[in-house]
């Protein structure tokens, strides 16, 4: 899944017009790459930079990131290569490499101004002030009350500072607030687990999708992950099964797979355990343990 972001100037206290950007928007993407950009491609000449990026590509980018600004930007649809070239060969061209604009190459769309108020799916924004020589990270997060989406202002860089960009706390939070990665991702678990950093810090409820092993009328079983609606399986197979129930294949001691019903499902689409199962969930930063 892509990760919308906007790339901007400031127009004054809490806004700011600039340019849609669709993939890798989020800070260790394209917040590194901009600062690349601006301190190795542009040494550091914002003005032409924003120029480049946002004046002379108004339909906006598909992804500025790990590209080539050497090479002349413009889209690369891998389906408009040249008749009898292999998408082998296409794609070891360096077309393959250069920055990815939706106005040019490929593409030829309308230019249109991504601002505050956008509602593009974009979930960061890169708001550069160019008198102060700014960059200002701002994040879309919900109010808690009203439920309303706002930008917030989570880091603010100053692009001449030779001081390191401690990235991962700006996408993340000091505290993994933020985080949306896997819990492995910050050597929080191993990554055998799947569990997410929310998860695994408590502020989501551990759930079927978590659980590593069922006890089972007494006996213990270890989770694969995989399973289906037993609707489904009726309707699919003509199985004799529980309605409204998660079969959940499992392995047992002898490494055999089976089949069991695992959770009932309510008519709100909650998942509870089924009669006679318990769920067995992976550590937490409150357990410590399995349980």
């Amino acid at each position: 899944m892509s990760t919308n972001g906007i790339i901007a100037r400031s127009t004054g206290e809490g806004t700011f017009q600039g340019r849609y950007h669709h993939w890798d928007s989020y800070p260790s993407g394209l917040g590194t790459a901009l600062i690349d950009l601006y301190r190795g491609d542009f040494k550091r000449d914002l003005t032409r930079m924003l120029h480049i990026l946002l004046d002379e590509h108004p339909a906006g980018w598909s992804t500025i990131v790990h590209r080539d600004f050497t090479l002349k930007p413009g889209y690369t649809n891998v389906a408009q290569r040249p008749e009898g070239m292999s998408i082998e060969d296409f794609q070891s061209q360096p077309l393959q490499r250069r920055p990815q604009c939706y106005c040019h190459g490929h593409r030829h769309e309308e230019g249109w101004i991504a601002d505050e108020k956008s509602d593009c799916g974009a979930e960061w924004a890169y708001v550069f002030d160019e008198d102060e020589k700014v960059l200002h990270v701002l994040d879309r997060a919900k109010h808690e009350q009203s439920g309303e989406y706002h930008w917030q202002e989570v880091a603010r860089i100053e692009l001449d500072s030779e001081d390191e960009i401690n990235w991962t706390a700006i996408e993340c939070g000091e505290n993994f607030e933020r985080c949306g990665h896997y819990a492995w991702y910050h050597n929080l678990l191993p990554k055998s687990s799947n569990l997410s950093t929310q998860t695994w810090l408590g502020n989501r409820p551990l759930e079927l999708h978590d659980v590593v092993a069922f006890i089972i009328n007494g006996k213990r079983y270890r989770a694969t992950g995989n399973g289906r609606n037993s609707n489904y399986l009726r309707k699919m197979t003509g199985k004799t099964l529980p309605p409204d129930t998660w079969i959940s294949s499992v392995i047992a001691g002898n490494g055999r797979r089976l089949e069991f019903p695992v959770a009932r499902i309510l008519q709100d689409g909650k998942q509870v355990p089924y009669d006679g199962v318990t769920w067995i969930y992976p550590p937490t930063k409150k357990t410590q343990r399995c349980w």
